[in-house]
């Protein structure tokens, strides 16, 4: 089997070497429509969650919050210690940081590895300001909002549906609040934290960008099936091509809610490296996309027929 999969990846690898040399032309111009992608919508939207997140995570900042949430939410999921903080952090740094807020957290000793692998099923949480703007491409600011509440929402119903046997709800585990930082010291640690994230963001976008390109060209796909591949592959191209797409707009919001759900194998490439040397289960993650896919197409749906829109 091992002999096996070498003569596989040996195969794939001159696959792909020979249609990097036969679509060489495109490379150029993928490379530098992945670069201005990361530039305009996915940096500026980023770069300041995560340097916050980096400044609250060291600081201990929402520990009073911690404290006056944690109860009824541990209550409601079943969980212990910082889980709650954890879902808020997800909730405005947005995805892989849930992922390095998990192992940051259970590190720590916050939260329990039983509380990890259930929050990696429903802390997928695209940065806000980054679906905003690209969502706002093709979508207006009604239609734009009400699919980034569904998605959030659907991650409350996964979190119901994981949540288990009732535990004990115990706040604190083992940290004590840090009030002796200097951020003189942090905020230089979070930029170069920070800029690495982006810089491996940049990176996935542009491997991904590459596959779904020569993928297009090799199967002359339809506009709607280059959308499809590159929101399989990576869901910043794929919503960056929407407004594209001639359909239906209820149609349109579906497909973005299905691309943003299932979150790219850029994604989740990232997440599976974050948490390659911990005991949190990436499958856990994998299977959480495919329940905010059922969930979250099918909710949108309803409210949509409802709303009558």
């Amino acid at each position: 089997m091992n002999n096996l999969k070498k003569l596989l990846l040996i195969f794939l690898f001159i696959f792909f070497l020979i249609l990097a040399f036969k679509y060489n032309y495109l490379l150029g111009s993928v490379v530098v429509k992945a670069t201005s992608l990361w530039l305009t919508k996915v940096f500026p939207s980023l770069f300041i969650m995560f340097i916050l997140n980096e400044i609250i995570i060291k600081t201990n900042a929402l520990s009073l919050l911690n404290k006056l949430i944690g109860p009824p939410f541990n209550k409601l999921f079943h969980t212990s210690g910082s889980s709650s903080l954890a879902f808020i952090l997800s909730l405005f740094s947005g995805t892989p940081s849930n992922a390095y807020i998990l192992k940051e957290m259970l590190s720590n000793m916050q939260i329990t590895l039983e509380d990890a692998n259930k929050l990696i099923y429903y802390t997928y949480f695209p940065n806000p300001l980054f679906l905003y703007t690209i969502l706002r491409l093709s979508f207006n600011n009604f239609i734009t909002l009400k699919i980034i509440i569904t998605l959030y929402l659907s991650n409350v119903l996964i979190g119901l549906l994981v949540r288990g046997k009732k535990k004990n709800n115990k706040i604190i585990l083992n940290k004590k609040e840090n009030n002796n930082y200097n951020l003189l010291t942090i905020i230089p640690n979070a930029i170069k934290k920070s800029m690495d994230t982006l810089l491996m963001i940049l990176g996935s976008i542009i491997f991904y960008l590459i596959i779904s390109t020569i993928s297009g060209n090799l199967l002359n796909l339809s506009l709607m099936g280059e959308i499809i591949l590159k929101g399989i592959l990576e869901i910043s191209t794929s919503l960056n091509s929407l407004p594209l797409l001639n359909i239906i707009s209820l149609k349109k919001e579906i497909l973005a809610i299905l691309i943003i759900s299932f979150a790219g194998m850029s994604i989740h490439t990232q997440i599976l490296e974050i948490l390659n040397d911990t005991q949190i289960k990436y499958q856990n993650f994998f299977k959480g996309r495919l329940y905010q896919i059922l969930i979250g197409a099918g909710s949108y749906f309803l409210i949509s027929i409802i709303m009558g829109s």
